[in-house]
């Protein structure tokens, strides 16, 4: 008859006891002393029963993890969306490894992206990017094998890169895993497990990690399947023969051309236009204008060359009609009384008569855009053309009024203080027009035309370069030069006088022959003298002779006299010291001494001339 602790064992393991319960069991026996045959027994009878709770826990713990994959599966099964699919199945990747994070991500031409994550700390792991190659997801993703880095950060045997190690960082990742999810033998996406801290990763865990990686392909795929075959039913109910699918198609379109249509109800511009486009018909659309340039292009997809946009623009412009090429299709945008440029899909696949009548429908209210914008912008630029022709006007103005009207318009005259004129060599000018307008409408400033000038007054403590900025945008427009001349208004009082003095600028620039550049009256030198006050001539004889005056006024010096008389004496020094009763050479020194103060140049006969009439007007200033 069996003793009772001859079945301890067995019940220990029935009753799933602690390993130290089997401890006690050899422990007790050699306490009442029994003899060393029957301890053996123990030892053997106990090492047995070990294994056999070792292998009972491998089995209950496989069978929870199948029994985990299967209930896995079936949560798989009841999703339909793709985001909660992936959720899931980083959450049971998190839970079946007992490992501190689980990401899923997805295959993306030539890189993948993660999806779906659990336990993540930081929000940078969303949506990251793994070039194939590069990460441990990379490498999965390219080989089609699990990989596994033990310390991810110091592991050199794969390609780092920036984004993905700051990730890695901030999520705190040490050891990573990766396995592959395929789907007939495609790789389709990476799941991953991670801990943070170093610990190595068993063939257990590669096993289970796959066997997940599997379920997921599988629902994936399903989702995809169910969303396709949802579509198929969805087409087939309305669409049993020809006339059903020809009339599911003009519905179709009819709905695309609703939805557009509220967008332009709503104010939206353009550039929504063609995101409601792209979201109806799988390509990218584009919208150029009369020009060829790119005025909107839909997200998300591969740019089209620039070249063959322009040429299949060109050829629909020059059909009058839609252009269809293969997979191209262009519609012009074209009203009675202008051209507005044209719209371009480039699609996945061959563009069928539905596309078609999508784009042309889009034609129709991208060019209700743009003329209701175009037309709005030359309704808001003949208020800023009229405000400004108010305030260059000669008769008596009500500058509170002006100054109401200009704060309706978004413009505060008290900054507007530079005047520009620019004229305008090329014909049409209205493309430079428009350009002005648009310089006024995004500066907040005014605009407006005159014969063959524009006239801006914009905002800024830099005339030079808020002309030269503007002029530059005008030139880029009319793709000739441009000439201006510029001016500094004290308050919207100067105005008109600040457009008088530009004005005569810019006709002096011509007249000089100096087409193309900007200038004040100050870079006119003596002439732009001849267009000012006082202050200017102020200006004028500082910028030219200032240093010798000033050396003059420091050390009690005549070299301003000694100058003029060598300019009135023919340039001969010795002329100069028996006019001035010196030395030739104390005159020599003194010239030197200019020389140095104005630059050896200073002789040329240009400079000369400026000196001769900066030292006359001098002269008639201290009289």
């Amino acid at each position: 008859m069996a003793q009772p602790y001859d079945m301890s064992f067995l019940e220990l393991l029935l009753s799933d006891a602690d390993l130290e319960a089997f401890d006690e069991v050899l422990t007790s026996a050699r306490a009442a002393g029994r003899p060393p045959g029957h301890l053996d027994a123990l030892e053997q009878e106990r090492a047995i029963a070990l294994r056999l709770r070792e292998k009972l826990l491998r089995h209950r713990r496989n069978e929870a993890e199948l029994q985990l994959l299967n209930d896995t599966a079936n949560d798989l099964a009841s999703l339909r969306a793709l985001d909660p699919i992936l959720q899931a199945i980083a959450d049971r990747a998190r839970r079946l490894l007992d490992c501190d994070l689980a990401y899923i991500s997805l295959s993306d031409r030539d890189d993948s992206y993660i999806k779906a994550a659990a336990g993540n700390i930081s929000g940078l792991l969303r949506e990251l990017r793994l070039p194939v190659g590069t990460g441990v997801g990379g490498i999965v993703a390219r080989t089609g094998e699990p990989y596994f880095a033990a310390s991810y950060l110091t592991d050199d045997s794969f390609t780092h890169t920036c984004e993905i190690d700051k990730t890695v960082a901030a999520e705190r990742i040490e050891s990573l895993l990766g396995v592959p999810v395929k789907l007939n033998q495609r790789v389709i996406g990476v799941l991953l497990a991670a801990h943070r801290s170093q610990r190595e990763f068993s063939s257990r865990d590669i096993t289970v990690l796959m066997m997940l990686g599997s379920h997921a392909a599988v629902a994936i795929e399903n989702s995809r399947l169910l969303s396709a075959a949802q579509e198929a039913v969805s087409e087939l109910r309305v669409a049993n023969d020809t006339i059903s699918s020809h009339m599911a198609d003009l519905e179709r379109t009819a709905e695309v051309h609703e939805r557009l249509t509220r967008l332009v109800i709503q104010g939206n511009g353009v550039d929504e236009v063609v995101q409601a486009t792209a979201a109806a018909i799988e390509g990218t659309v584009v919208v150029l204008d009369e020009e060829g340039a790119v005025v909107a292009r839909s997200c998300g997809q591969d740019p089209v060359p620039v070249g063959e946009l322009g040429r299949l623009s060109a050829e629909a412009w020059q059909a009058g009609h839609t252009v269809i090429r293969a997979t191209r299709c262009a519609v012009p945008l074209i009203t009675e009384s202008e051209p507005l440029g044209t719209i371009i899909l480039s699609a996945t696949a061959q563009v069928d008569a539905t596309d078609r009548r999508i784009l042309e429908r889009a034609a129709l209210v991208a060019s209700l855009v743009l003329v209701t914008r175009r037309r709005m912008a030359e309704a808001e630029a003949r208020v800023r053309g009229e405000l400004l022709g108010d305030l260059l006007a000669a008769h008596g103005k009500d500058y509170d009024l002006l100054r109401h009207r200009a704060a309706l318009l978004g413009v505060d005259l008290t900054t507007c203080r530079t005047v520009v004129v620019a004229r305008i060599e090329d014909e049409p000018r209205e493309r430079v027009f428009a350009a002005a307008a648009a310089i006024a409408r995004r500066s907040h400033g005014l605009a407006t035309f005159r014969r063959d000038t524009v006239v801006l007054l914009l905002p800024g403590e830099d005339p030079q370069d808020l002309a030269r900025r503007a002029v530059d945008e005008l030139a880029r427009t009319s793709r000739h030069p441009v000439t201006a001349g510029t001016a500094r208004a004290a308050d919207p009082s100067h105005v008109a006088a600040a457009f008088r003095e530009a004005d005569n600028c810019l006709h002096a620039l011509v007249a000089l022959g100096r087409t193309g550049e900007i200038a004040d009256t100050r870079g006119l030198g003596f002439v732009g003298a001849l267009f000012s006050g006082e202050p200017a001539t102020a200006a004028f004889i500082e910028s030219v002779i200032g240093p010798v005056i000033a050396y003059d006024r420091t050390h009690h010096s005549d070299l301003v006299h000694t100058l003029d008389t060598y300019c009135r004496t023919g340039q001969h020094a010795r002329n100069t010291a028996h006019e001035l009763h010196l030395h030739v050479n104390t005159v020599t020194q003194r010239l030197g001494r200019v020389s140095q103060l104005l630059g050896a140049a200073w002789r040329d006969p240009e400079r000369l001339l400026e000196i001769q009439v900066a030292l006359r007007l001098l002269k008639v200033s201290r009289h």
